[in-house]
């Protein structure tokens, strides 16, 4: 049983008239203090049930570095949406590092039992933010960098339940997360990895004959089946607006045959183990992209699906605006006559007359 009690550090959080600032937090689960960096946005008013986002540092972090390499908070003010930042504690099983663990049934490095239940944390702060701010919990979202990156996979695999969709930075699954993962609901998933990601190698990890990671393509593969998604995707060379940065990106889609569930993977040719559009890669910014894919959908999946309505036809990837992913994805896929992506007027086929509806459509936010 988790037992858990709220420390405020910050005693004015609840009851200021202006929220948009970022406050230090605690949180006692199972008798242990967690800490994380909490944003509420401008304007905010608990009425409004707003969606939550939770986004986790890499290994030996903190919450504050990954304020720095991920910060969203311009997109919370603008979206709406309530900010947390969790901290990891210290591993006794790795001299103390701050590392996310993952299940706990493993001997591989944030597998073995920890005197901690970062699974429990998670749990506990999400129904704890819940009763404090009345977030939307049809909405949570989890994004994370390296250990971070992998302990999100995890999340989606072992707390589907109360986790909607993730985004994985610099980092492929573990092979415990891999071996022991079942969704429950349509999963959203967010993966951006270097081909030379050091740390997390492209083709996954094996050292002295043990696999630690999965490789990449195995990853999207699971995915793919637990969200009964087509096997061909969509792939598309984002622009290269900077060409010194040493990489190039390639985006990856896949969705289900109702376009109503996705699997979008940013394949960054040449880049290392980063946090784009902060480290290395600067074609992609990692957070913004990773949000914009994920609040589209709630726990049934897309959100427009579930209304029945489709305010936005034109948009084809799904990222809030008509621009120019919309008219590269249907260029892309032009000729394609089955099971089209890109298909922005439905008539089952992409074409020219496509290309014209984008065009006329083009600057359009849905």
């Amino acid at each position: 049983m988790i037992r858990v009690f709220i420390l405020t550090v910050s005693a004015f959080t609840l009851f200021a008239t202006s929220f948009s600032q970022i406050t230090s937090e605690s949180i006692f689960v199972n008798g242990v203090s967690r800490s994380y960096l909490l944003y509420l946005p401008d304007g905010f008013m608990m009425s409004d049930a707003l969606p939550l986002v939770i986004c986790f540092h890499g290994g030996s972090g903190t919450a504050s570095e990954q304020l720095a390499l991920g910060d969203l908070r311009s997109q919370a003010d603008e979206d709406g949406f309530v900010l947390v930042y969790p901290q990891a504690l210290p591993d006794p099983n790795d001299g103390g590092s701050t590392n996310w663990q993952v299940v706990t049934s493993g001997t591989l490095p944030f597998t073995q039992p920890n005197p901690h239940s970062d699974i429990e944390f998670v749990s506990a702060l999400i129904q704890e933010l819940n009763v404090m701010y009345g977030i939307d919990q049809s909405r949570v979202y989890a994004m994370g960098y390296s250990n971070g990156g992998g302990f999100v996979y995890d999340l989606a695999c072992r707390l589907n339940d109360q986790i909607t969709g993730i985004g994985a930075v610099s980092r492929t699954m573990y092979v415990e997360s891999y071996a022991n993962c079942s969704v429950s609901h349509p999963t959203p998933v967010v993966t951006i990895l270097g081909t030379s990601d050091w740390n997390s190698p492209y083709n996954g990890l094996t050292y002295n004959g043990v696999l630690y990671f999965q490789s990449s393509d195995e990853g999207n593969a699971l995915w793919i089946e637990e969200n009964g998604l087509l096997n061909n995707p969509e792939v598309v060379a984002v622009p290269n607006i900077n060409p010194n940065d040493g990489s190039t990106v390639d985006r990856y889609r896949w969705t289900d045959s109702e376009d109503c569930i996705e699997l979008i993977h940013y394949r960054v040719n040449g880049g290392d183990h980063d946090w784009p559009g902060t480290t290395g890669n600067m074609d992609i910014v990692s957070h913004e992209v990773i949000w914009n894919h994920l609040k589209a959908f709630d726990m049934n999946g897309k959100i427009a699906c579930a209304n029945d309505v489709s305010p936005c036809d034109e948009d084809v990837n799904s990222d809030g605006a008509v621009n120019v992913a919309d008219v590269l994805s249907v260029l892309s896929n032009f000729g394609c006559a089955e099971n089209c992506v890109a298909d922005a007027n439905n008539d089952g086929a992409v074409n020219i007359s496509d290309v014209l509806i984008l065009l006329a459509a083009f600057g359009v936010n849905c």
